[in-house]
């Protein structure tokens, strides 16, 4: 008994080559922009809080913290979406049988919904 692979024509590679190639670029685009964003705005943080003329409203670093967190969900998604887009996204497995176990475990108040 003998198997047969499919024959997969070189353009058909080049053009796999050439998505890969684009998702990377863009992923290292993301990553770079959106690092850079979460750089400074931590470095601007820390200077105000070590400064002599300490910032008078916690609102301000309770914005900043806010937009490091914004920036850092925006980012993985963006990369994590066009990692998708060329099937080469990273699963967590853990993280999938523990959602898997969350959804089979019977609730705390006896199964009640």
């Amino acid at each position: 008994m003998s198997t047969t692979t499919p024959a997969v024509s070189a353009s058909a590679v080049h053009g796999d080559i050439r998505k890969f190639k684009s998702a990377v670029i863009d992923m290292d685009a993301l990553s770079q922009g959106g690092f850079s964003k979460i750089s400074s705005i931590a470095r601007l943080a820390l200077a105000a809080l070590e400064g002599p003329k300490r910032p008078r409203k916690d609102e301000d670093i309770a914005n900043a913290l806010t937009a490091i967190w914004s920036i850092a969900d925006d980012i993985e998604n963006c990369i994590n979406s066009r990692a998708e887009e060329v099937g080469a996204n990273y699963v967590d497995d853990s993280l999938l049988r523990r959602q898997a176990a969350t959804v089979q475990a019977p609730s705390a108040d006896g199964g009640a919904a």
